[in-house]
């Protein structure tokens, strides 16, 4: 069963945030620690971040594996003591 198309614009969306985020903190690290230029250093940046898609996939996936479970929680009926007085 294929999943949701909403499910897979968040999942899509997810990793571009994610990599982009590791692509311009890897490119700062570069800059910094090896006085590269920005061009170089977003070049760098951009072949780790090749290798580490295929690292963040399973990540995004136990992210947005249960988004709902907290609304499946069942009342148990009990009533709570002192409650309403």
């Amino acid at each position: 069963m294929r999943p949701p198309v909403r499910r897979r614009l968040l999942q899509s969306s997810l990793v571009a945030f994610a990599l982009l985020d590791l692509l311009l903190l890897a490119s700062f690290v570069f800059n910094q620690w090896f006085e590269v230029s920005f061009w170089e250093s977003m070049g760098l940046a951009a072949l780790l971040a090749l290798p580490l898609t295929m690292l963040l996939l399973p990540v995004v996936d136990a992210v947005l594996a249960d988004p709902d479970r907290g609304e499946r929680m069942g009342f148990s009926g009990d009533k709570i003591p002192g409650a309403g007085q």
